[in-house]
């Protein structure tokens, strides 16, 4: 009902806090609606529910205002943040700073890596958090995005050194 009064009145219905959680199966629907809002169709992330402590889920009231999501790799001591989205209206307002700081604290020791689109302005938040650009990946998002598709098809591959 929150996402359907969000979609009609295109407003923050009134003054609350903003609620961090891990993900759960409550989640799925909103969280695989803003992510395919945000990147490309098809998104889901059921399977994270497998591993919530490496999720953060960003709530007001009971709208989803952003979620990330990190993969670790147990074998080379890493982690990779797979998904990291704010809605659009609500960005600017360091909800996605709290995000990566929490998913970061995740995984202390270990490195974390992602990849993010070439001209997306999320960047330079992951460089203030102290992620280095390590590669330029051209044409990484061909099979994902649609041919009509604004957004770059070349990716920046960046880590954070432990």
């Amino acid at each position: 009902m929150c996402e359907l009064q969000h979609r009609v009145n295109r407003c923050h219905p009134s003054r609350s806090t903003i609620d961090f959680c891990y993900v759960r199966p409550q989640h799925i629907p909103a969280v695989n609606a803003l992510l395919q809002s945000v990147f490309w169709p098809g998104i889901d992330v059921s399977d994270c529910l497998s591993y919530p402590d490496y999720s953060v889920v960003a709530l007001y009231k009971k709208l989803v205002v952003g979620c990330g999501f990190l993969v670790p790799d147990v074998g080379y001591n890493e982690a990779y943040i797979s998904f990291m989205a704010v809605r659009h209206n609500w960005q600017r307002s360091g909800i996605a700073s709290f995000m990566l700081y929490h998913l970061i604290q995740t995984c202390m020791s270990k490195d974390i890596t992602l990849h993010v689109s070439a001209s997306n302005s999320a960047v330079m938040l992951y460089q203030k958090f102290g992620f280095k650009i390590e590669e330029v990946i051209l044409d990484f998002y061909d099979k994902y995005l649609p041919l009509d598709s604004k957004q770059s098809r070349n990716a920046f591959f960046l880590r954070l050194l432990r």
